[in-house]
């Protein structure tokens, strides 16, 4: 049995000199796959919102309350091979706050006989930091980092962790995704983290956050977890809004709070 093997040239929309991925995923999986490998490939972190925009329709997250407003299709129940030809390409955007918006080209199409393996096997320039504020915030922020003089300069060394905009390094043979990917699709599943942490949920104030949120800290250095003081106070709602009145004025729609149910596999539209 044959398979096929799509090689992806993602890139950020409005950022010079261009933050770029060369991604290879199989074409039979569905797009939700194509996210998991997405955020690895990049660097981002699986926090926020996304959706596809392929020709006229859109493909997202559909287990959110309401989510018929949006008119999103099922991001799982499609194929990549299915909607995106060898050439052709689309607009891949994640968190919809700071709407990073990809640029998603496919370079080629290659017939292996093997289950191809994803990976990223080349790139440039680090991801920009989550919760930067989008194109301009990053623009601010690298400005800020680049001039001692500059009156955030310290407290963005902090926040950022003195982030560095060129720094990307892949392995000799590329960058296997699958284990990385393997932990966000275990987050959005809502797998238990208090089976592999001495945590009772029930103690204290503990037991009004989100499992997924207490494990994703839990695993956070102390400097990144000091950052996520935004973040926590209901940041995906807010994210949904605004997506919302860019695509549909006169809705809001809140994020559900239940887990994820996966399907099987991808089907043909």
């Amino acid at each position: 049995m044959s398979h096929k093997l799509y090689e992806l040239d993602v890139r950020l929309q409005e950022i010079e000199p261009p933050i770029w991925r060369t991604v290879e995923v199989p074409g039979a999986w569905s797009l939700e796959e194509v996210h998991f490998a997405l955020q690895v490939a990049m660097g981002w972190t699986n926090s926020h919102l996304h959706h596809f925009k392929i020709g006229d329709k859109h493909y997202g997250m559909t287990d959110v309350d309401d989510a018929g407003d949006l008119e999103f299709e099922d991001e799982r129940e499609y194929r990549l091979q299915d909607l995106v030809e060898n050439g052709g390409s689309f607009v891949y955007e994640y968190d919809f706050g700071d709407s990073w918006e990809h640029d998603v080209t496919v370079k080629k199409v290659t017939t292996v006989a093997k289950p191809p393996r994803p990976r990223c096997v080349a790139g440039a320039r680090a991801c920009p930091p989550e919760d930067c504020g989008g194109s301009g915030g990053y623009e601010n922020l690298l400005a800020a980092l680049a001039n001692a003089d500059h009156e955030e300069h310290e407290s963005l060394m902090t926040w950022s962790s003195d982030f560095k905009s060129e720094r990307f390094e892949l392995p000799k043979n590329g960058l296997d995704l699958r284990e990385e990917m393997e932990n966000f699709k275990a987050y959005a599943d809502g797998d238990d983290p208090f089976d592999q942490y001495d945590v009772d949920p029930d103690d204290g104030p503990m037991m009004d956050l989100p499992k997924s949120l207490v494990q994703a800290v839990l695993e956070l250095d102390p400097m990144q977890r000091a950052s996520l003081g935004a973040l926590i106070a209901g940041s995906r709602a807010s994210e949904l809004s605004a997506f919302c009145v860019c695509a549909m004025p006169d809705s809001t729609l809140p994020l559900r709070s239940g887990s994820r149910t996966r399907h099987g596999n991808a089907t043909t539209p």
